[in-house]
This record gives structure tokens, C-alpha cells and sequence, in this order.
């Protein structure tokens, strides 16, 4: 049987290579959009859009620490799932939200597609 020179099984390899590239997008995505929230007077326009203008900062912070935590994660499998399951647990609460303010599908779509990712994340960290 095939082995890597680490030992690992190819399955393994391909696993956390998956892990990790999925990781990357998410955590720099994450860090990206946090850095957005807290600097762009456009998002401070749509949060008053969505009613939570107080909520900002809190949801700028959240998703910068996320995807550190995220990136973080493929040296620290605990720390990356409860990243990964936090940011599932935001992207779900503005697909709610936008919901609630009777936004169009398509602009729910990238919040339901990270939500996915993180879960998706959460599963492989788990079991990395």
C-alpha cells in the first residue's frame, strides 16, 4: 500500500489537505469581511438596514477572531471547530435576519455557503 513519507495513509493526506484549503478560504474570507464590517461606512449603512446598527463592532470582532481561529485550526483541531462552529452559527443568524427584512434569495447566498463551509469544517476538525 502506498504510504506518504510521514506514514499517513493517501486518504489521510487528501483529508487534511482538503481540510486545510477549506480552512484558508474560510478563515481569509472571515478575516476579510471582519475587516469590512469595522471599516467601510457602506456596511454601516446596511446594518442600520438590517436594524442592527449597535451590532457592528461585536459582528466585525466575531468574524475577524473566527477566522483566525479557523486558520488557527489545522494546528489546533479544538480551537478551529469551535471557530468553525461559530461562524456557522452567525451566517445563520443573517440568513435569518435577512429573512426577516424580506431580502431576495441571492442575497442570502453567501451567508448559506459559509454556513455550509463552517459546518462542513466543523465535521473535519472533529474528526481530524
Amino acid at each position: 500500500m502506498l504510504r506518504h513519507p510521514s506514514g499517513d495513509l493517501p486518504g489521510t493526506v487528501l483529508a487534511h489537505m482538503v481540510l486545510v484549503i477549506l480552512a484558508l478560504v474560510s478563515g481569509l474570507s472571515f478575516v476579510y469581511y471582519g475587516v469590512e464590517i469595522l471599516s467601510r461606512p457602506r456596511l454601516e449603512e446596511e446594518f442600520s438596514r438590517y436594524g442592527l446598527t449597535d451590532f457592528r463592532g461585536l459582528v466585525g470582532v466575531l468574524e475577524l477572531l473566527g477566522g483566525a481561529g479557523v486558520i488557527l485550526g489545522v494546528v489546533l483541531a479544538p480551537l478551529g471547530a469551535l471557530a468553525a462552529l461559530g461562524l456557522s452559527v452567525l451566517m445563520l443568524l443573517g440568513i435569518v435576519v435577512r429573512i426577516r427584512i424580506g431580502d431576495a434569495p441571492r442575497l442570502m447566498a453567501p451567508a448559506a455557503l459559509l454556513c455550509l463551509l463552517n459546518s462542513a469544517l466543523v465535521i473535519l476538525f472533529v474528526s481530524s
